[in-house]
């Protein structure tokens, strides 16, 4: 992730921490049949205490494809209560296979 986030600015000294823990493992979007709505997120979500010092100045969510938003609004809202004020962006990245006919 670090080298990431170094490639979109090698200039900028990056603090990485992953403050929000997931405390119930659920099954991948792709593979199920029922989705988890934001409040499902919500609470299997809690902030790692331990690496909340110093707070963040400001906080970018890393996530894979964008689609219906929901993990990234559950985890957004999550920083939010804890960090209120604190700028919050998201980054999305996706990978598309090409078929040998495209």
């Amino acid at each position: 992730m670090v080298q990431i986030c170094q490639g979109i600015n090698a200039d900028v000294e990056i603090d990485l921490r992953e403050i929000v823990r997931q405390t119930t493992s659920m099954d991948a979007f792709h593979e199920s049949d029922v989705r988890p709505t934001v409040e499902d997120l919500l609470e299997c979500y809690e902030i790692d205490e331990s690496l909340c010092a110093p707070p963040p100045k400001q906080i970018g969510i890393i996530d894979d494809m964008l689609t219906a938003g929901t993990h990234f609004r559950a985890m957004e809202i999550c920083l939010r209560n804890r960090f209120p004020g604190v700028r919050i962006d998201g980054v999305f990245i996706a990978r598309r296979v090409f078929l040998p006919d495209d």
